[in-house]
């Protein structure tokens, strides 16, 4: 009888292990993913972004998609502050390029709509280590302008 209990008490002690350690990584895995990567103008307009990190990323970028959500955008990033050129190859919608260095905007191109030919390119004209792509007309209806403060938080890939 003292070894059925003692089986059963080891049964139920490995169960409310397993059950301790089951929430703790729900828990975990649901932190992780609330952890956004967003971009703050002006302390007043958040926008979360989706990451445009590497070579790959950065040449797809927005292409062939059919919209972004209402505070939406891509967020191109570089190690090296360069003069950065886009261009609207396989783009279905405008967009409004926000060009970021130093967390200061420095230009934006706005409201720039597909173009037939995809060689325009649109240059931020001094060296940036970011670049935001937001839907056109979003920085004239925020208000968003040259000079701006910008606070980027990212999860690094």
């Amino acid at each position: 009888m003292k070894k059925i209990f003692s089986d059963l008490k080891n049964i139920i002690f490995g169960l409310m292990f397993l059950i301790l350690i089951g929430t703790v990584f729900y828990l975990m895995i649901g932190q992780l993913k609330r952890q956004e990567n967003y971009v703050i103008i002006n302390k007043n307009l958040k926008i979360t972004v989706e990451l445009a990190q590497n070579d790959l990323e950065r040449y797809q970028g927005l292409s062939n998609r059919k919209s972004l959500c209402q505070n939406c955008g891509m967020l191109f990033s570089w190690p090296d502050p360069e003069v950065q050129y886009f261009v609207m190859r396989d783009m279905k919608f405008p967009l409004d390029i926000i060009f970021i260095a130093d967390q200061k905007i420095v230009k934006i191109e706005n409201n720039l709509w597909p173009e037939d030919d995809p060689t325009i390119n649109y240059s931020s004209d001094v060296p940036v280590n970011y670049a935001l792509e937001v839907n056109g007309g979003l920085t004239e209806r925020y208000g968003v302008s040259v000079g701006d403060e910008v606070i980027i938080n990212i999860q690094k890939k």
